[in-house]
């Protein structure tokens, strides 16, 4: 992440700079959200409706990203496909996010038998590759987009933890932390209130690309037939459908494909000038 950063925050004459990647991963993410959420607005055509007169149509005034197989307009699938995949994105990592901080930080400052338990969960679940542990819980479970959810939340806590253990682990024995024994804090407040804020900043910088792998990943069950349920406008399932039609209909694949990539340097833009904001401040 580095490669991108220059100095995120720095005083002069009283003004802060931000990092360019920053602002620009921020006005990325603002621009989607608001044509998801104004997709009902910005297109005046049902994601769903099928005219069979419209059938693989060529990008066109009338439909800048052109139609599919059924008629339907691409770029309003794409833009409903935004609330979609976005939602995914951003509720699947909360859960994880929060989970495995927390068991992370238990462990790494307890000890004994709780970091046990907690790595050797951990271990056991890195064993297995991610994706096709979800893949593997998707389709016991079936597929939609609960499901999803839970698959990827279930697994997707891991590397949260490890991140936040190892920062605990240093911050533990540090002088403030000695400091608020002798006062007599208890166990809980030294962890919650005084180590976990200053152990957490790996974490959110990791949440930030992790939003990329959960969108990648719910896109790759949608292709795989396990994600969203059609005719549901998810990009995955979208790109999926668009993979026949590669000769006389690009556009059917790539529109979604590209929405997925403009989506994911975004949020690696994002991740870039958080992580290097986090750093000037540490200095």
């Amino acid at each position: 992440m580095g490669a991108l950063a220059q100095e995120v925050v720095r005083p002069s004459g009283g003004r802060l700079h931000l990092h360019p990647g920053l602002v620009l991963g921020g006005t990325m993410l603002v621009l989607l959200a608001g044509a998801a959420l104004l997709a009902p607005v910005l297109t005046p055509y049902d994601p769903n409706a099928q005219d069979f007169d419209l059938i693989l149509q060529a990008p066109s005034l009338a439909h800048p990203f052109g139609t599919d197989n059924f008629g339907r307009d691409v770029l309003t699938r794409v833009l409903y496909g935004a609330a979609i995949d976005l939602r995914i994105g951003i509720l699947a990592v909360l859960f994880p996010f929060v989970f495995g901080s927390l068991a992370g930080a238990a462990g790494g400052y307890s000890g004994g038998w709780v970091d046990t338990v907690v790595m050797r969960t951990v271990d056991v679940l890195t064993a297995v590759p991610f994706l096709v542990l979800v893949i593997a819980i998707v389709a016991f479970l079936g597929p939609g987009e609960v499901n999803v959810l839970l698959a990827i939340g279930g697994v997707g806590w891991v590397p949260y933890a490890r991140l936040v253990r190892g920062e605990v682990l240093r911050e533990k024995n540090l002088e403030y932390v000695a400091a608020a024994r002798a006062l007599g804090f208890r166990r809980g407040r030294i962890l919650l209130g005084h180590i976990l804020p200053n152990a957490i900043a790996p974490a959110v910088i990791f949440l930030a690309s992790d939003v990329v792998l959960v969108i990648l990943t719910a896109a790759s069950l949608g292709f795989l037939g396990l994600g969203v349920r059609p005719p549901a406008p998810e990009w995955g399932m979208m790109i999926a459908g668009g993979r026949e039609f590669l000769a006389n209909g690009w556009w059917v694949a790539a529109m979604p494909g590209f929405a997925c990539m403009y989506t994911g340097l975004a949020f690696i833009l994002l991740g870039d000038g958080i992580a290097d904001l986090l750093r000037v401040r540490g200095q």
